[in-house]
């Protein structure tokens, strides 16, 4: 698997752990529904839960790229399955691509809504979970605008940019947690700044709910950059923070290059995708995944961290 990787090397790298069949989630509407799976809203548990969270900016489907999806195809499939992560976000999936790889990788619920209609046109930000590990309670998606609640275009980005969200109860802890997914303008900088405020908005409300929360996505935009910034709460704000984790893990337990975006080249740039918990994490591991050797499952690594919520209490800084 992972073309000429040596799988055992990855497993060794990953840690191996089982994961039972599940039955993918169609798409349905942007706004917030109640997942199929159950009606329990009965508060979160404050038990601990660990967790491992994988995002993954797959490359839309582009005629024009000399590495096709149908030539990646295979590889993105066997690298999610062995990544084995409980929680992923994809960025960039057309829908062929969601299709796709629903059908490939069969261990997930998937659930995810174009960007143009909140249906099945346009680019889509999926989110996938492990339902051996998760039931889903609620599902829905909102814009990066100043309107969140219809398909539009925000601030000064030149598309329409969506996030997608799950709900998710952890069946063995029965704690809840708040996970999404995004991927911000690659065009505008306001817009990119007013999308990180409005999602850490959300995400705060959702903590204070009792959620738990996990945020993917490709946020196109560095560490030094007042994006970034303002999720992690480096703009001087007093607000509870979100994590960073290959910033809050132990430097021994960070692996794979600093930057994330290759454009299909042997050059790694920049890192612009992004895993964020809540304060209250305590970080495993971090690793930016770097098998490429040639057979390029994307333009962008995968990133994938492992980490524990234990507490609902913020931090002492």
């Amino acid at each position: 698997m992972l073309g000429d990787f040596s799988r055992r090397k990855f497993v060794q790298w990953m840690g191996s752990t089982s994961i039972g069949a599940a039955l993918g989630m169609s798409t349905g509407s942007a706004t917030t529904d109640t997942a199929p799976q159950s009606n329990d809203l009965s508060p979160s548990s404050n038990r601990p839960t660990r967790l491992k969270a994988c995002s993954f900016n797959i490359r839309y489907d582009n005629p024009d790229d000399e590495y096709s999806w149908e030539e990646r195809l295979s590889r993105v499939a066997e690298t999610i399955t062995d990544i084995n992560s409980g929680l992923l976000g994809i960025q960039e999936a057309q829908p062929n691509q969601y299709d796709d790889l629903r059908e490939e990788v069969d261990e997930y619920n998937w659930y995810g809504v174009g960007r143009e209609d909140g249906d099945r046109e346009g680019e889509m930000v999926p989110v996938a979970w492990n339902s051996t590990q998760f039931e889903a309670i609620e599902r829905g998606a909102f814009w990066l605008s100043e309107t969140p609640n219809e398909p539009s275009v925000g601030w000064d980005a030149d598309l329409p940019r969506v996030t997608t969200w799950v709900s998710l109860r952890h069946r063995k802890t029965k704690r809840r947690l708040w996970f999404c997914n995004t991927h911000f303008s690659h065009v505008g900088e306001t817009a990119r700044i007013e999308s990180a405020k409005l999602i850490r908005k959300r995400a705060r409300d959702r903590a204070e709910k009792g959620e738990d929360v996990v945020i993917t996505g490709d946020f196109n935009s560095k560490p030094s950059r007042k994006p970034y910034q303002i999720m992690t709460g480096k703009n001087g704000s007093t607000e509870s923070s979100l994590f960073d984790p290959r910033r809050e893990a132990n430097t021994n337990t960070v692996y794979g290059p600093w930057g994330t975006y290759h454009g299909f080249t042997p050059t790694i740039k920049d890192r612009i995708d992004y895993i964020f918990t809540l304060d209250t994490a305590t970080i495993d591991w971090y690793r930016t995944l770097d098998v490429q050797e040639g057979n390029y499952r994307s333009d962008h690594l995968p990133v994938i961290t492992e980490f524990e919520y234990s507490s609902r209490h913020r931090r002492q800084k």
